[in-house]
């Protein structure tokens, strides 16, 4: 039988979806009151907030490969937890919102549409459907903007008028940076013309492009943690050396990463115990969402989970949301779950015709374990 309970998830306390109400409490108390978060005792009060995104570098890559880096010097340092499943659009929409994805929506790396009756990915999003149609949350961006504070993100060009920066991320002035030097530049030209309060996002993603590619912990991957840590330490002694007195710099992810063996990844469709009554596959190769024909969502259901045994964790839309994986659901979302999820173990995955590339890559990431929903806080204050 597949399982029925729901899969242990530990709260940690302070999630990927408390950073940015934080930063606003940090910055406007009376704007964010105490208690309307988890918690707020991260980022000391601030004239200047600048939040620093590094996809893909999660906690426990960073004390496995990070000691001797500039990062371990902040003056707060703890961990959180990302959202699940553990993929960028769900994490940005959770950072983007404060809301957790059954809130907002966005359950997975791709999830079925009811509204179009298709499958839709947020990463590959453009204009269709329209960006303010699919959340009903509203971006905390857009509304501190609204109420007094200086925003800004800097991120790539080509993220200006995706579909995911205009859903959850719009709000504010947007800057453009093509590498980190150039980002360098943007965020320093940044803190010197911010009018208090300000408070600025910066996002950079080739950590996680490198880290799929050739796993976290390759030589490839270190190279580029390292020159990331480099310009934190840019930034750490921007900050000192501005006239602005307390700025916070913080830095987050939006989630970990493992490395999945060949030989340890199961093609969905080569298996026709696997492939049979099924209609639709989405989601992350470690979490799936599976999608049946009419009626057969149970019987099949419980055939994965007698062919995939341990490795993989079968559960059912239900207790997906009872069980608390998916908290504060919104009924509304119900459709754009798959009938089960299957949720990897260990370094196994579930690969798919349905994202070929994605399927192929070493670095993986969208389940429950520490190594991809445990993301690093750390925070440099110059006060």
């Amino acid at each position: 039988m597949y399982q029925q309970s729901s899969i242990p998830l530990a709260n940690a306390g302070l999630e990927l979806k408390d950073v940015i109400p934080s930063a606003i409490h940090a910055l406007k108390p009376d704007l964010m009151p105490a208690g309307s978060v988890n918690s707020f005792a991260y980022i000391p009060p601030s004239s200047h907030v600048v939040v620093v995104l590094i996809d893909g570098l999660g906690e426990v890559q960073l004390q496995e490969f990070g000691e001797s880096l500039f990062l371990t010097r902040s003056t707060i340092s703890t961990e959180l937890r990302t959202q699940f499943p553990s993929t960028t659009p769900v994490a940005l929409g959770s950072f983007g919102t404060g809301e957790s994805p059954g809130q907002h929506g966005f359950v997975g790396a791709s999830f079925f549409l009811p509204e179009v009756e298709a499958m839709f990915a947020p990463l590959k999003w453009g204009s269709t459907p329209h960006p303010k149609s699919l959340t009903p949350s509203a971006p905390l961006f857009e509304w501190a903007a609204e109420h007094g504070i200086d925003v800004a993100s800097i991120a790539r060009e080509k993220y200006r008028n995706s579909g995911l920066t205009q859903s959850v991320l719009r709000g504010g002035s947007y800057l453009g940076a093509a590498d980190l030097d150039d980002m360098h530049g943007v965020v320093r030209d940044r803190m010197r013309s911010a009018i208090s309060p300000a408070l600025t996002y910066v996002y950079w993603p080739d950590l996680d492009r490198i880290g799929h590619v050739h796993g976290p912990g390759s030589s490839q991957w270190l190279a580029e943690l390292h020159l990331v840590d480099s310009f934190i330490s840019s930034l750490a002694s921007d900050i000192t050396d501005n006239p602005q007195p307390d700025i916070s710099l913080v830095i987050t992810s939006d989630h970990g990463m493992v490395s999945c063996p060949i030989e340890r990844r199961i093609h969905i469709e080569s298996n026709s115990d696997l492939a049979s009554d099924v209609k639709l596959v989405g989601g992350d190769p470690r979490a799936r969402h599976i999608y049946t024909r009419t009626g057969a969502a149970g019987d099949t259901a419980t055939r994965w989970q007698e062919v995939l045994g341990k490795d993989f964790s079968v559960v059912s839309r239900e207790n997906l949301i009872q069980g608390g994986l998916f908290p504060r659901f919104d009924p509304d979302f119900f459709e754009r779950m798959g009938d089960f999820m299957v949720i990897a173990h260990s370094d196994a995955m579930l690969s798919s015709n349905v994202d070929t590339r994605t399927s192929s890559l070493v670095g993986q990431h969208g389940s429950i374990s520490e190594a991809e929903m445990l993301i690093p806080l750390r925070v440099f204050h110059s006060g």
